[in-house]
């Protein structure tokens, strides 16, 4: 049987994915990814080269010891809007230690501390910091938050890890062994600065979680012997759709943005300050023909923005999804349309 035939009239990539509920039912999940430019004065224009619907995801390197770069994008549903900046941040001025950054998209803000390197250090029995390093610029990633593992225990069943951020920095077990140099975290919470050995300040960042940490992992369900006698392979009874959000904590949207929403970046670039409007497009629509169904129109939610101010990217995710009778062979064909879409956008 042959495959659905797509008609993509969007300027953006699409793609159809198919996947199974918590229940097993076959879906249909229509992603549909636009690609915008960000120039220094905020206009916004459709990038000529638009990056595919990333199902795989791209960590910082290893799997096993870095952070998401970006998630895989396949999800088959996201209860709100998940906002992700990727970038640095940036001093404002030489010599400096210390600089607040910042994202604010529509009434969600959110804020850091991001400082110089800092290592824990024991001279004369008291622990105690050293002196802030300068810097120009600091990846704003999970690596650089609050978080780690200790495995300075001589017994390895004995290790310890921080489960709000394994890949991160400064965590140091009441257990563990002290050990000269152990780096403090770049980036903070304002609110909860550290201070002692053995303070465990919320990670703070703008990237994706991942879904081992908490507290995503909590809403992956219970993966226990009932489950795996009555339940698998189906996803657990407990399995809350909050786990499909990856954004960092004071990120996520209380519902769906309207993709309008003025946007404000601080000392996240060069020039310190980038502001610029989502670009208002109308969330494209998909059309779909199922073999002995009546034609389904798919109305798409904007779930995921992502700014890259590195790269000066900006990624807009829309999705929608449909219980299928039988599987992919219920699809005869995709038309995918958006209106209202110009080339430019201003800022």
């Amino acid at each position: 049987m042959s495959h659905p035939q797509i008609d993509n009239k969007t300027p953006y990539a699409f793609e159809a994915v198919y996947v199974a509920d918590e229940e097993g039912y076959p879906l249909l999940v229509p992603i549909v990814k636009a690609t915008y430019s960000i120039a220094d004065n905020g206009l916004l224009t459709i990038a000529e080269e638009q990056v595919p619907v990333n199902l795989a995801g791209e960590y910082w390197g290893d799997p096993e010891t870095t952070s998401y770069r970006y998630e895989p994008e396949g999800a088959f549903y996201k209860p709100a809007t998940d906002i992700v900046l990727i970038g640095s941040a940036f001093a404002p001025v030489n010599h400096a230690t210390e600089v607040t950054a910042a994202i604010r998209v529509g009434s969600l803000e959110k804020i850091v501390r991001v400082v110089g390197d800092r290592y824990w250090i024991k001279a004369m029995g008291s622990i105690s910091i050293t002196r802030t390093a300068e810097f120009e610029s600091i990846p704003l990633i999970y690596e650089r938050a609050f978080g780690g593992w200790d495995r300075t225990n001589l017994n390895p069943d004995l290790h310890l890890f921080e489960p709000r951020n394994t890949v991160g920095t400064g965590f140091i077990a009441a257990n563990g062994i002290f050990q000269q140099a152990v780096p403090l975290p770049n980036i903070e919470d304002p609110r909860y600065p550290i201070s002692g050995i053995h303070d465990t300040p919320p990670p703070a960042g703008f990237g994706f979680t991942s879904p081992n940490w908490l507290p995503r992992a909590s809403f992956a369900g219970t993966y226990d012997e009932a489950w795996s006698k009555q339940r698998m392979p189906l996803l657990p009874k407990d399995f809350n759709r909050r786990f499909f959000k990856g954004a960092s904590p004071g990120l996520v949207s209380p519902g769906f943005l309207a993709g309008n929403e003025p946007v404000l970046l601080i000392n996240v670039t060069k020039n310190g300050r980038l502001s610029f409007n989502l670009p208002g497009v109308r969330p494209p629509e998909c059309r779909v023909r199922l073999r002995g169904r009546k034609d389904l129109l798919l109305r798409t939610q904007l779930d995921t923005v992502i700014i890259n101010s590195d790269e000066m990217n900006l990624f807009l995710i829309w999705r929608s999804h449909v219980v299928l009778r039988t599987g992919p062979h219920d699809v005869v064909d995709i038309v995918i349309s958006s209106e209202n879409i110009s080339t430019k956008i201003s800022g």
